[in-house]
């Protein structure tokens, strides 16, 4: 029972730091442009054990994501479970891409979150219609540059597998 559990307080500390860093304030413009860290973390754990971090792990992250920010509950929720749901259909393939490819490809998820955000705010009546809300398209996708061999090298340090 040990050896299942190992290293799996990592992983559960990443997404709570995720989960904070995801909710922490930001001065101004800065706010536009907040990478969607929950999105990269659970992305990283979804490709690095597949077989322990799934759907359902993604689904709670975004329930309480969604009870953090207060917004309409299910809309994270959701988005993050069809996301967790196509890295898993499609974790193999997603490994061999370069690290470019795979930022490119985060870019196109967080698009994803991102309408599918502005689709339950608009059902709710509130639309928030400024270009801006596209910056963490950009800022989530350069992000994972740097993120992946952070999570990687800290991954091998606590012999989290």
């Amino acid at each position: 029972m040990e050896s299942h559990a190992h290293g799996l307080w990592f992983v559960v500390v990443s997404l709570l730091a995720a989960l904070l860093l995801s909710i922490s304030p930001l001065s101004g413009d800065w706010a536009w442009a907040r990478p969607d860290f929950l999105l990269l973390t659970l992305v990283y754990w979804l490709l690095a054990l597949p077989e322990r971090i799934g759907i359902f792990a993604s689904w709670l992250c975004g329930m309480v994501l969604d009870i953090l920010q207060g917004v309409v509950l299910g809309q994270n929720a959701f988005a993050l479970a069809v996301i967790a749901y196509i890295i898993h259909v499609s974790y193999q393939r997603l490994r061999m891409f370069s690290l470019r490819k795979q930022a490119a490809f985060i870019s196109l998820l967080e698009l994803f979150h991102i309408l599918v955000d502005q689709w339950a705010q608009n059902i709710n009546g509130v639309a928030q219609t400024h270009w801006l809300v596209f910056l963490p398209i950009i800022s989530t996708g350069f992000l994972w540059l740097f993120l992946r061999p952070s999570i990687a090298w800290l991954q091998r340090l606590f012999a989290v597998y």
